[in-house]
């Protein structure tokens, strides 16, 4: 098993999660009006982040045909997390976290 290639992946599909969630939110905004308020928009995004995350790979594991364990699952749900992270504060201010904890500049 080549683990570069599934690292560069899985980055490449957090990115285009983050992508799909913030059009689909943007859509939702601007098409339903429904998503007025800053916590209802941020509760939409995390919820739909993590229902992505965990369904794309979950179907990515399957198509790898890699073994998937409850730490598989647990890891899906914290990169929903990071997703939804970046699709509501960018991802400018995830770097700059990442940076502020393992002591870069």
């Amino acid at each position: 098993m080549d683990y570069m290639t599934i690292i560069s992946q899985v980055l490449l599909i957090v990115g285009i999660l983050t992508l799909f969630v913030n059009i689909i939110t943007e859509v939702m905004k601007n098409t339903f009006g429904i998503l007025k308020g800053s916590k209802v928009i941020n509760v939409f995004v995390l919820i739909l982040s993590l229902v992505a995350t965990v369904g794309v790979f979950l179907a990515y594991w399957q198509i790898k045909q890699l073994e998937i364990t409850w730490y598989i699952i647990a890891a899906f749900i914290i990169v929903g997390f990071l997703v939804a992270y970046a699709a509501m504060f960018g991802y400018d201010k995830l770097l700059k976290h990442f940076e502020k904890g393992t002591g870069g500049k």
